[in-house]
């Protein structure tokens, strides 16, 4: 009797310590599948974090090359506008000094009428017609307010910003600096105002007083920013 119920015993120890085995077996594989889950979330999110990381990164890249792009166009676009100022002020100079010439040509013609007619018996109508038509030519091709008709196309509103900082800026004050912002050599601007450099020179002495300019202020520099 005794021996059977060590057997019961037995047998109900070895049922409990299955029932326990398999409970632990089951709690196990949930927390491994749990775990398990947990780490493949952890990878996803990583992989995730890569991706946006990816992304960003070729946005960032994108973003650059479109910067870099744009900011090549504005550089070419810059040195195009300056290749076309400068060839701009050259076409003006040229017309200018042609102006000039033409008229030097004309004022020549005109005292040589003048004195021909004092010295010898022309027909006087006939060379007072020719001068008639010389002064005339030459009011036509010396016209101040032509010339600034096609500067300020180049140079917008300049002669109007000068005008700004002084009133008493002459004709010739204007031309000077209007010479002077085509970036023309003291030589070239002594041509086209008809005097020699020196005269230049002490020209933009008194333009510096007349614009309250001090003896360290560079003339040149103070045009080209009007």
């Amino acid at each position: 009797m005794e021996l059977i119920d060590k057997t019961a015993d037995i047998y109900q120890f070895t049922i409990l310590l299955i029932f326990l085995m398999a409970i632990s077996f089951f709690l196990y594989m949930y927390w491994y599948s749990i775990v398990l889950k947990k780490t493949e979330y952890q990878k996803d999110k990583a992989k995730q974090k890569l991706i946006v990381k990816g992304l960003k990164l070729e946005k960032s890249k994108a973003e650059n090359a479109r910067l870099e792009a744009e900011t090549k166009m504005k550089e070419e676009k810059s040195k195009r506008l300056e290749q076309e100022i400068i060839l701009k002020n050259k076409e003006l100079a040229t017309t200018a000094l042609l102006v000039n010439q033409h008229n030097e040509v004309l004022s020549n013609i005109e005292e040589y009428v003048k004195k021909i007619r004092t010295e010898t018996t022309v027909n006087k109508e006939a060379t007072k017609e020719i001068r008639k038509l010389i002064r005339k030519s030459v009011s036509i091709t010396n016209d101040w307010e032509n010339f600034k008709v096609h500067f300020d196309k180049v140079h917008p509103h300049f002669f109007k910003k000068l005008m700004e900082r002084n009133t008493g800026l002459s004709q010739n004050d204007m031309r000077h600096c209007a010479y002077m912002r085509m970036q023309l050599s003291t030589k070239e601007i002594a041509r086209l105002l008809g005097i020699n450099p020196t005269s230049v020179q002490m020209s933009r002495v008194r333009l510096k007083k007349k614009l309250n300019l001090g003896k360290q202020d560079d003339l040149r520099h103070y045009i080209m920013e009007v």
